[in-house]
């Protein structure tokens, strides 16, 4: 599993952190536009450059990502690529978290997962996690550390939510929606 430490001075305060909540439809939409208009490029080339642009990805990460998804696209051995990349000691901690998320995130789940989609999940989650960072309230958090944790989530988020969807699938919808404790719908 990848484990993030983070400093206690990247840590928002309570009083940012509700701000960030009551503007995560901004975020949202911030970061959609962004994928929106990467996606029409139609090119990972796109989603790699705003994340060297605002994550501090280097050419040499954008280019070793590249071949990466190159081989996640073609249905290629990654293993190679994935420690070529955590094993440059300039990598940059978001390339690193990348690569270990496509590389580790399939074949340890507990659910068939595809790693086409927990690429993307990974880079696209990056780009949701850094829309909150243009708060105006002047706060600056760790951009590493919320483009890591954002490639991570997004990554594990996209896979699991197609193995969550399967499974709603095996039972009547309304006993899923039922909030009540070791109840269902039709007790």
């Amino acid at each position: 599993m990848i484990a993030f430490e983070a400093k206690r001075k990247s840590i928002m305060t309570e009083t940012e952190a509700v701000s960030i909540s009551r503007d995560a439809a901004e975020y949202l939409r911030t970061a959609a536009n962004y994928i929106a208009e990467d996606a029409a490029i139609r090119r990972l080339r796109y989603h790699l450059l705003r994340l060297r642009a605002s994550a501090g990805l280097t050419d040499k990460d954008v280019e070793e990502l590249g071949e990466l998804g190159r081989l996640v696209f073609r249905e290629g051995r990654t293993s190679d690529q994935t420690a070529r990349i955590a094993q440059r000691t300039d990598a940059s901690p978001l390339a690193v978290t990348i690569a270990k998320v496509v590389e580790e995130g399939t074949p340890w789940a507990r659910w068939p997962a595809d790693p086409k989609a927990v690429l993307l999940g990974a880079i696209l989650g990056a780009y949701l996690s850094l829309s909150a960072l243009s708060d105006a309230s002047g706060s600056r958090p760790d951009v590493t550390l919320v483009a890591t944790s954002g490639a991570v989530a997004g990554g594990l988020a996209t896979s699991a939510s197609m193995f969550v969807m399967e499974n709603i699938k095996q039972t009547p919808l309304d006993d899923y929606l039922d909030l009540r404790e070791g109840q269902c719908a039709d007790h």
